[in-house]
């Protein structure tokens, strides 16, 4: 099920982020520090929803333009409800979850609320969320200190939704005919097997069509590139998983091998593999 969020806050958990093993391994929590301000002022002014007592405490710590961001941070902290989304990186992953509305004081005074389920680091699918795959928008985003609105909350709903994950399913679905009338569960368990693959040499080819003389590639509105996958040989017919049998390609040239008259493809020679379509020559590349 696709998650919908009203909200997206980044949590840094801590100075340093040294609550963040605590918060997402044990206590499966999201914490705030701020303890120079209590947990019932904070309260008192959730119930008001006006925060300028707890501006006029931080004023005694800190300077007026460090007063508004943490008085900020923490009325994100108080006031956000069970649909927004709390998003971290630990671990070369981005770790997500959702949040009770119950906020508690620890011994130390710091608050923490209890997070819904647990804290994941897959998406809808259940593979990992691994910064090195991930959009350039969130793997180059600046993180500031305790808690921010995401400035690009559109490619985070998209790495945890599988963005891809319709095209995905119906460009599998032309590769494998045969499985058209399975379920869903058995259809996500397939292409969760091959997904990972595609994504590793869609990176190496760096999104651009392998036809010789081709390597057309255009940007999609999230700031990526588009391109397509296409196993030559269906692993439903003992065809292989590795780089030998995946080619990245256009859109046309995909379509052109799935619905053109294409001959038995060769091996490839010489990092080159001819592919007869129409009666015509074309070379697919290798690097």
């Amino acid at each position: 099920m696709k998650i919908t969020p009203n909200k997206i806050l980044y949590i840094n958990l801590g100075p340093d982020n040294k609550w963040r093993k605590d918060c997402i391994y044990t206590d499966n929590t999201i914490r705030l520090g701020h303890i120079e301000v209590s947990h019932q002022l904070c309260l008192e002014c959730k119930s008001k929803n006006k925060w300028s007592e707890v501006e006029e405490e931080l004023k005694k710590y800190f300077t007026k333009n460090k007063v508004v961001k943490r008085c900020k941070q923490i009325s994100n902290f108080y006031v956000s409800d069970e649909n927004t989304l709390w998003i971290t990186i630990f671990e070369k992953k981005l770790w997500w979850c959702f949040a009770n509305t119950d906020i508690t004081e620890r011994s130390d005074s710091t608050k923490e609320r209890t997070v819904i389920g647990r804290w994941s680091c897959n998406n809808i699918l259940g593979e990992p969320l691994e910064l090195e795959y991930l959009n350039e928008k969130i793997q180059k985003s600046r993180l500031p200190p305790a808690i921010y609105e995401f400035k690009h909350p559109q490619e985070i709903l998209e790495a945890i939704n599988t963005r891809e994950y319709q095209k995905i399913k119906n460009n599998f679905l032309e590769d494998y005919p045969e499985l058209k009338n399975e379920i869903e569960e058995v259809l996500i368990k397939r292409i969760k097997r091959v997904q990972q693959i595609v994504l590793k040499i869609k990176n190496k080819y760096n999104n651009c069509c392998q036809f010789e003389n081709c390597g057309f590639r255009f940007m999609k509105n999230n700031g990526g590139f588009y391109s397509e996958a296409h196993h030559l040989n269906l692993l439903s017919h003992e065809g292989s998983q590795d780089e030998n049998n995946v080619v990245i390609l256009c859109p046309n040239h995909h379509r052109m091998l799935h619905y053109a008259q294409v001959e038995p493809i060769q091996d490839k020679e010489n990092n080159k593999r001819l592919v007869k379509i129409n009666g015509k020559d074309y070379f697919i590349i290798y690097k």
